[in-house]
This record gives C-alpha cells, structure tokens and sequence, in this order.
C-alpha cells in the first residue's frame, strides 16, 4: 500500500466519524421537538477490490437512520386534542398548497407524521406545530362505523363546543374633572351632558335619534290673549291658527308654516 492509500483510508476515518458527530449534535437541537425520537448513524465497512498478492487497507463510510418508528414516551397534556400514538403507525396529513380568501386550498399529497399537538384553529381544522392538518375517515352517526376508506382533512363546526354565560366584566371608563349633571355650569358649553330629555319615565336611555317629548307644561300662567272669532273669546287650547278654513285665529295674524314659539 501506498502513501497515498493510507492518508485516504485515514481521511475517510475521519469524515465518518465527524458524519457521527453531525447526528449526535442534531439529536441534541431536537431533543425538545414533539415526536422528534432521533438519528442513529451505522458505519459500514469498504472492501476493496484488489489482487491477493496486493495489500490495501479497508475503509468505512456513515450513513443516516431514521428511527421516526420506534416508540416514544407518551406524557400527558393540558390540551384536549393534543394526541400520540401507541405503537406503529403514522398520522395522516396534509399541507395546504396555497391559500383563497383566507381559506386552505389542499394540493391532495398525503403525508406521514408522529407530530400530534393539534390544535383547532379559527376555521375549525386540526393543525399541528408543523402547520401540517389532519385527515381522517368519517364516522357514520348512526352505525359508529368508517363511512369510506379514504382519509380526508377533517374539519369541525365552530358551535360544537357550548357556549358559557358571562360571569364577571372589566369595565373601565374616564372621568370627567367636574359634574356632567343636569345641575350643569352654565359658563361651560356642553356640560349638559346628562339631560333628563334623554330618558324614558323608568330612567332608561333613549334610542340614539329619538325625537324629544312635545311640550305639555301647563303651569305656567300669564295674560290671556282672546282671539279673532266673532264674538272674541279668550285662546284655549281648541283654537286654531289662521290659514285654515273656519278657523277662529288667535289675536296675532298668523299664516300657514309659521310656528309659535314659547320661551322660558
């Protein structure tokens, strides 16, 4: 054997070893990541084809080996829908391959995974930490047995989980730095903020847009005005305005589309 035969059996020593120190480092970086279970590495022997009178020395290589099937521990979990399997077997999954108004649009690939922390998601699919979602058959409601053989991607109506009634409410509001009352400050415009117009007689708000009451104070009292019938009589409140036949206007001249106008 050569000089150079024997630095390249030693090189080649080398890369195995070092492919082995790559697996053991990435086992190390997934040792937390869910279903990860980890990279074996096999070294395999290189014979070389020579002569028998010939002396050369073997060499070795690495190769990868996935253990994706060997059991894992199974731990306990706060979410319902988190899942693991218990033996053999893989989930089934799909990956969208684009996206339409918001909505997945699957490319129809099946693909295999030991990943289960799904989770639902706001359009009611099962989605794992991979962004993978779940297939499944469907069971029939009636029988309890598969309907089809063909694993689709399993979808839930949003209203299946009951809804709760509200127990407790955080509410916070600003105060204004004086009373906003109908006992305003007439020197600040506005300060009326609470009118008594804008409640019904059970002190309940009014709808936004409500006409205000008509006017029905009848305690005030003044001089009484008589009107233009024939005799004249004092005003009450049957009289009518002028514009109308056989009305009995009041003392002033008044025409249709005025308005009477009181003030306080």
């Amino acid at each position: 054997m050569g000089i150079f035969g024997a630095l390249t059996t030693a090189v080649g020593g080398l890369r195995a070893g070092s492919y082995a120190l790559e697996n053991i480092s990435g086992n190390i970086a997934n040792s937390q990541t869910t279903a990860f279970k980890r990279i074996d590495t096999s070294f395999l022997d290189l014979v070389p084809q020579t002569a028998l009178t010939a002396q050369l020395a073997g060499g070795v290589t690495a190769q990868s080996r996935s253990t994706n099937s060997v059991q894992g521990d199974v731990q306990p979990a706060s979410v319902a829908t988190f899942m693991a399997i218990n033996g053999n077997g893989f989930f089934a999954v799909q990956k969208p391959g684009s996206f339409s108004d918001g909505s997945p649009v699957f490319d129809g690939v099946d693909r295999y995974t030991r990943r289960g922390d799904f989770q639902l998601n706001k359009d009611g699919y099962l989605v794992n930490g991979a962004g993978y979602y779940l297939e499944g058959v469907r069971i029939d409601p009636t029988t309890g047995n598969p309907s089809g053989s063909s694993p689709q991607v399993l979808r839930f109506a949003n209203d299946f989980l009951p809804a709760q009634q509200t127990t407790k409410i955080d509410y916070r509001a600003n105060l204004a730095s004086y009373p906003l009352t109908t006992a305003h400050d007439v020197s600040v415009p506005g300060s009326e903020l609470l009118r008594p117009g804008a409640f019904s007689s059970g002190h309940n708000p009014l709808v936004l847009g409500t006409p205000a009451a008509p006017y029905t104070d009848s305690s005030v009292t003044g001089t009484a005005q008589n009107n233009k019938a024939t005799p004249s009589v004092a005003n009450t409140a049957a009289t009518l305005l002028s514009g109308t036949a056989g009305s009995d206007s009041i003392n002033a001249s008044f025409s249709a589309g005025l308005t009477i106008c009181r003030r306080m």
